[in-house]
């Protein structure tokens, strides 16, 4: 099962609204469209640094995800989440991932 992990950095006072939209608007829009949550964590604040953000989302395979991403892009929600978020954050990257054999 490979992973979608978005690693998103937000400057510190940020933190909390981003997670806000994440969980308000991103949970829902994204677990609809077929993606499966699998976790929210952040680094710390307390270094004065920007902070990242890392959200995973999993999926059964690459044709799946192409049908997750379908349905994002015809969910006017996706496009008012985008851009709540593209607001607070200053950087990320998202990576896809594959679970290697002596891994759960």
């Amino acid at each position: 099962m490979p992973f979608v992990v978005d690693t998103i950095q937000v400057e510190p006072e940020h933190v909390a609204a981003y997670i806000a939209a994440v969980e308000q608007h991103g949970l829902p829009v994204m677990t609809e469209a077929g993606a499966v949550f699998v976790s929210c964590a952040t680094t710390s604040a307390d270094f004065g640094a920007p902070v990242d953000v890392q959200v995973v989302w999993s999926f059964d395979d690459h044709a799946q995800w192409n049908v997750i991403r379908k349905n994002l892009v015809l969910d006017p929600r996706w496009y008012g989440y985008a851009q709540t978020v593209a607001a607070l954050r200053t950087g990320g990257t998202r990576r896809f991932y594959y679970p290697v054999g002596f891994s759960s």
